[in-house]
């Protein structure tokens, strides 16, 4: 479901927005349900909430792997390509430094040292507690949940695909009982 609207206040005067979100039911049990917010926390308006969606749909029919334009591929090239770009938020007081040292060699010691190198040591060094407790919460939540869904459904994670979908398992269960 995607809605748009119009927020209006005494400061900001009327801003568009939009809402991306989708009704999930929980396996086997279709009386819990839940509304996601599926939008991105930017670009609020209903054509990049569109655009998002597509990219979802296209993941969900053609499958793990896909080509820069969304279409099905049998390669996973495409999809490392922007994994690679990942950042590591943690070791970016490790990279500015590793970039500090490198202008010196190339200036041979003399006035290497910008200002914007400065703030990027000590904003780097300020915030590498917060990043380092960022991914350790991350790599336990990780760790948490791999074992909380059913074999039925961490089946249907792996590189192949599904060959059936869940909807159907469930409505076979129903009518075998």
């Amino acid at each position: 479901m995607a809605n748009e609207f119009q927020v209006v206040g005494t400061h900001i005067g009327g801003m568009q927005s939009a809402l991306l979100e989708i009704r999930v039911w929980k396996f086997e049990e279709p009386e819990t349900a839940l509304m996601v917010s599926l939008g991105a926390p930017f670009g609020k308006s209903l054509e990049m909430q569109k655009s998002f969606w597509e990219y979802i749909r296209s993941y969900m029919n053609n499958g793990p792997y896909f080509d820069e334009h969304g279409n099905h591929s049998e390669s996973d090239a495409f999809v490392q390509s922007q994994l690679a770009v990942k950042p590591n938020m943690s070791g970016w007081f490790r990279d500015t430094l590793a970039g500090i040292k490198k202008t010196r060699a190339e200036n041979g010691g003399r006035k290497y040292l910008g200002g914007t190198d400065v703030v990027m040591v000590v904003g780097t060094l300020l915030l590498n507690p917060c990043f380092r407790i960022q991914e350790l919460t991350y790599s336990v939540a990780k760790r948490r949940s791999r074992n909380l869904w059913p074999k039925v459904v961490t089946d249907r994670l792996k590189a192949d695909g599904p060959t059936s979908r869940l909807v159907d398992l469930e409505s076979h269960q129903k009518l075998a009982e």
